[in-house]
């Protein structure tokens, strides 16, 4: 019988030898040493090209490269919609869980999950097409979707915000970030307006950072517009 290919994208290395470890212990299952990365940007190429791969285990928290897990899933979700994504995180906030989902997260479960817990999620999704989530976040995910439309419509960025967060946006994607002399340079304003416009969209969507921003922004984005 042909084995099931796992991907793992996680910064840590011992959740990297964790996982690897438990997935070429289970019967059907594999995760090859040039299936398992570091970065975001080392895993994009592969995941979107090797199509052995069928499932991924996929970190939100990056900070060893430029983009974040979500983000990540957002770009490779639209060239392999059939690729199965498990979130593996630390994280249990609301915003972190919405995003993952919007972003195109297949199944979602925490790192002190036990290793049964994690081996079951797996195989379901993989053999089942199943799409578990633990009692808890499944919880969760019914408070997030009932204020979801309220929070949403408190998003109006104007005309001029747009453009700033599309032009930041671009940059990231191309590895070239802005700082705030070259938006404003870019966009034909003065720094003072730039770094005044930045402060008010960091208010808008509840972040304090531009990573924060971005990876709001994108989620966002891709509700609204249906693309990443």
């Amino acid at each position: 019988m042909e084995k099931i290919h796992v991907a793992i994208v996680e910064d840590l290395s011992e959740f990297r030898s964790r996982y690897s470890r438990l997935i070429n212990q289970t019967e059907g299952f594999v995760c090859l040493p040039e299936h398992q990365f570091a970065c975001c940007e080392d895993s994009t190429a592969i995941l979107k090209s090797d199509t052995r791969i069928k499932v991924v285990i996929q970190d939100i928290g990056m900070p060893k490269g430029h983009i974040n897990g979500i983000a990540s899933m957002q770009r490779i979700k639209h060239h392999r919609p059939d690729l199965l994504f498990m979130i593996a995180t630390v994280y249990i906030e609301d915003v972190y869980l919405f995003e993952a989902l919007c972003a195109g997260a297949d199944s979602y479960f925490l790192k002190t999950d036990p290793d049964t817990v994690f081996i079951h999620h797996l195989k379901e999704l993989a053999l089942n097409n199943g799409r578990p989530f633990s009692g808890s976040l499944m919880r969760r995910i019914l408070d997030v979707f009932r204020s979801q439309d309220s929070d949403e419509s408190k998003i109006k960025p104007t005309p001029l915000q747009t453009k700033l967060l599309e032009t930041i946006l671009e940059g990231e994607i191309n590895e070239a970030p802005y700082s705030n002399e070259e938006l404003a340079e870019q966009l034909n304003r003065n720094l003072k307006e730039i770094t005044r416009e930045i402060r008010a969209i960091y208010l808008m969507l509840h972040v304090n950072n531009r990573k924060e921003m971005i990876r709001k922004y994108q989620t966002w984005r891709v509700r609204l517009f249906g693309f990443s």
